[in-house]
């Protein structure tokens, strides 16, 4: 009798145990969360930007001065190798122009602009704290040239009007850090602004 007893109660138990857990009101495993891909997360402050457009003789000349911040937890900073920055201009006039910028060599160099912020001398490192954390800002502002020639001064004009028409062309960035593996990317977009350079 002692026996049956003993089985009836493990046998209750472990529809008890079961019907719990089948119910989702068993113990719970929770994901981790991952502090690691936290402190190494870039948020972005990307106002609108602006670029100046004028003509001279046949040629077209815009130069888009960027303008953008980005925030990093300090200790995710400072666990890094190199914090990149990515531009994307599919979304503009301006992808089908030729550009220069200038390195930090003082080379110029056509159609590229280096990424990897370690290697840009055009920018501002702060550190400063946001809600209560610890944070490092990093803002880069920096030219990249566009030009375009044509046949006539009257055709450089013409596409110089057109380019003031644009209303809806933006930019878009993505910024990532590298730290002994490549961390997610985070990606914003921005509206640009022609205005005529006199």
């Amino acid at each position: 009798m002692r026996c049956v007893k003993y089985y009836l109660v493990l046998f209750l138990g472990l529809a008890v145990f079961t019907g719990c857990k089948k119910s989702g009101v068993g113990p719970s495993n929770p994901k981790p969360i991952d502090t690691d891909a936290l402190i190494h997360e870039i948020k972005f402050s990307a106002p609108a930007q602006y670029l100046a457009v004028s003509v001279s003789g046949t040629k077209l000349t815009i130069i888009y001065y960027e303008n953008v911040t980005l925030l990093i937890p300090a200790q995710g900073a400072n666990l890094s190798f190199a914090i990149h920055l990515q531009e994307d201009f599919s979304n503009s006039y301006l992808a089908t122009l030729h550009y220069t910028t200038v390195d930090a060599y003082g080379d110029v160099d056509h159609d590229w602009v280096d990424d990897n912020l370690n290697n840009v001398t055009a920018k501002t490192v702060k550190d400063t704290t946001i809600a209560g954390a610890k944070t490092t800002k990093i803002t880069v502002q920096r030219p990249f040239i566009f030009s375009k020639d044509y046949e006539t001064n009257q055709a450089a004009v013409l596409g110089e009007d057109s380019i003031m028409n644009r209303k809806t062309d933006k930019i878009g960035f993505a910024s990532f850090v590298y730290f002994t593996k490549t961390y997610p990317a985070t990606s914003t977009s921005s509206q640009l602004y022609y205005v005529k350079k006199d």
